[in-house]
């Protein structure tokens, strides 16, 4: 597997990566930890909520499925995180056309993926971002 890591003199981004999905969560969060990136899991867009609150952990993206579980979806997790935490960027991935849509307007800067993304683009994304 070809990895891209961050440039020795830059901290890598730590990222929350927000998947019901165990295999493809799995999956990503390896690769992005091959990569040099620091990544946090989260099953549910509740978990990723209180992962983005606890002083211990300092979130620099948050990457989540729009279909995630949890009180709220993957939009009002990335509206709640604006509100919350102005600072951190967010990424969206949705299958559907219309949830890829609204992805674009939530996240100001353009950052979304449509399912099935390549683990390059998102990669790609990710280094935009800094």
């Amino acid at each position: 597997m070809n990895t891209v890591r961050p440039a020795a003199n830059e901290a890598a981004p730590q990222l929350l990566f927000v998947d019901a999905d165990i295999v493809a969560r799995s999956v990503v969060a390896n690769y992005l930890r091959e990569c040099g990136y620091a990544v946090v899991e989260a099953t549910s867009t509740d978990e990723a909520r209180a992962l983005l609150t606890r002083p211990d952990i300092d979130i620099d993206i948050v990457f989540a499925d729009v279909d995630a579980p949890g009180d709220v979806d993957g939009f009002g997790l990335a509206r709640w995180t604006a509100g919350h935490f102005p600072h951190v960027r967010v990424i969206l991935c949705a299958t559907l056309e219309r949830e890829t849509k609204i992805a674009a307007e939530l996240c100001a800067e353009g950052p979304l993926l449509r399912k099935p993304y390549d683990q390059a683009t998102l990669l790609d994304q990710i280094k935009r971002l800094r």
